[in-house]
C-alpha cells in the first residue's frame, strides 16, 4: 500500500497534528510495546474485512501489533488464525501464526519477538489453551502484555464500545472511581460486565502503565490515532495532587510538562504570577492550574503531556477540578490540539481575534466581564521559541 494513501487515509480519521504525534510515540517505543489486538470469533466471522484494512495500514506505518484469537473463546483459534493469515499474505502483508498453550513459555515469547522483528504480525492463537477458564486466558494475556511491555491492549467489539443499557457508550471509565458502580448499578450487560472484571483483573496484574480500549473494527485506526479516541477507554486511574500554590511543587518538572503540552517556552515570570489551586497528576503528566480573579475562577492552564495525551488523564484532572470549581473560564488558541475536546466540555464559547474563550457555570451577567478579563491576560509563553519535541 502506498504511503501517500495511508497517509491521506490517517489525516482523514483525525488531525494531522494527532496523527503525527500518535506516529512518532508508536515509532519511538520498542516495535513489540505497540499493541495487542484481541478479537473474538463473532469479529472474525463478520468483520474480517476492516480488521484485514486496519492491519494493512498498520503494517505500512511499519506498526506490527499482536493479534490475539481465542481470548474467550478458543476452540476455533487456530482455524481463525489460518484464516487471518490468508488474508493478509494475498496482499503481501507478513504474518506468523503462533500456538500459546496454557503457559506463555518463552519460545512462544521469542517467536513473536522474532516475528515482530522480522515485519511480520504475529497471529496468536489460544486454542491450545481452550480448556483454561477466560480468567486464565486473561492471565495468559497479562503474562505476554508483562513480557512485551504492552502500552495498549485493544479488544475488538461489534459495539462501539461499552455501553450502558439504555444504549449509550460510555468513552471513558476509570476503574479507580468507575468500577464498583458500574457493577452494582446494572448498567452494563452482563456480558459486558464480565469483559470489565476481566479488564480490572488484566490491569491488575499488569506493572507499567496500559491502558485498555473496547472499539468496533471499523474505529480502530481512529482510536489509536487521536486525542479523542472513538470506543471506551479503561484505565487504572491516577492520583490527582491537590496544591493551594505552587510553592511545593517540582518547578522543573511543571514546567518540562506544560513545555511538552504546548511545545512552546515558558517565560521566566510564570512562577511569579499567584494561583489559588493546582492539580498535578501523581507523575507529573498532567496539571491545572487555576487564579481566582475579581471576576470569577480562570483556568490559566491545562496541560497534558504530549507522550500521555489520549490515556484519560485529562479527563481525570477535569473530573477533580470541576468536582472542586462548579465554575471558571478559560481561553486557548483556535489551533488548539484539544479545542474540540474544551468544546464538549464548555457551556459557551466565543471567538475574538486570537483567542477563543470559554466558560462553564457563568451566570449570563459574568460572561462579558470574563471575556474581557481572559483577552486581557498575559501570555505566559516566550515568542517564536518552539520546544523541540
Amino acid at each position: 500500500m502506498e504511503t501517500e494513501i495511508i497517509q491521506r487515509f490517517l489525516e482523514s480519521v483525525g488531525s494531522k497534528a494527532d496523527v503525527d504525534l500518535y506516529l512518532k510515540l508508536f515509532r519511538a517505543q520498542k516495535k513489540e510495546s505497540f499493541a495487542i489486538i484481541a478479537a473474538g470469533d463473532p469479529i472474525i466471522k463478520h468483520a474480517l474485512d476492516p480488521v484485514h484494512f486496519d492491519l494493512r495500514i498498520l503494517a505500512g506505518l511499519g506498526l506490527t501489533p499482536v493479534l490475539l484469537l481465542g481470548l474467550y473463546e478458543g476452540r476455533e483459534a487456530d482455524r481463525q488464525a489460518v484464516r487471518v493469515k490468508e488474508w493478509l499474505v494475498e496482499d503481501a502483508v507478513p504474518a506468523q501464526i503462533v500456538s500459546c498453550g496454557p503457559d506463555v513459555s518463552v519460545a512462544t515469547l521469542d517467536t513473536v519477538r522474532a516475528a515482530i522483528s522480522g515485519g511480520a504480525i504475529p497471529l496468536v492463537s489460544l486454542e491450545a489453551a481452550k480448556d483454561v477458564t477466560p480468567e486464565g486466558r486473561f492471565r495468559l494475556l497479562a503474562t505476554m502484555a508483562c513480557a512485551l511491555e504492552t502500552r495498549k491492549i485493544v479488544y475488538l467489539s461489534r459495539r462501539a464500545g461499552l455501553e450502558a443499557q439504555d444504549g449509550k457508550p460510555l468513552s471513558d471509565v476509570n476503574l479507580a472511581t468507575d468500577y464498583d458502580a458500574l457493577l452494582a448499578n446494572g448498567t452494563l450487560s452482563r456480558r459486558q460486565a464480565s469483559l470489565l472484571r476481566h479488564v480490572k483483573q488484566l490491569l491488575d496484574n499488569v506493572p507499567h502503565r496500559m491502558s485498555v480500549a473496547v472499539v468496533n473494527p471499523l474505529h480502530l485506526l481512529r482510536e489509536l490515532f487521536t486525542v479523542s479516541g472513538a470506543g471506551t477507554l479503561i484505565r487504572r486511574g491516577s492520583r490527582i495532587d491537590r496544591y493551594p500554590n505552587l510553592d511545593q511543587l517540582d518547578h522543573p518538572r511543571l514546567t518540562a510538562l506544560i513545555e511538552s503540552a504546548f511545545g512552546k517556552r515558558l517565560s521566566p515570570t510564570f512562577f511569579l504570577e499567584p494561583v489559588d489551586r493546582v492539580y498535578v497528576e501523581e507523575g507529573y503528566r498532567g496539571a491545572a492550574l487555576l487564579r481566582a480573579t475579581p471576576v470569577g475562577v480562570y483556568l490559566t492552564k491545562f496541560a497534558v503531556e504530549r507522550a500521555a495525551q489520549g490515556e484519560g488523564i485529562g479527563t481525570e484532572l477535569w473530573s477533580a477540578m470541576t468536582r472542586d470549581f462548579p465554575s471558571f473560564f478559560w481561553r486557548a488558541r483556535p489551533d488548539n490540539a484539544i479545542g474540540p475536546w474544551y468544546v464538549k466540555h464548555c457551556d459557551g464559547m466565543v471567538r475574538v481575534g486570537e483567542w477563543h474563550v470559554f466558560w462553564r457555570g457563568l451566570g449570563v451577567s459574568e460572561i462579558e466581564p470574563a471575556i474581557r478579563h481572559a483577552l486581557s491576560a498575559p501570555v505566559d509563553f516566550l515568542p517564536s521559541t518552539p520546544v523541540a519535541s
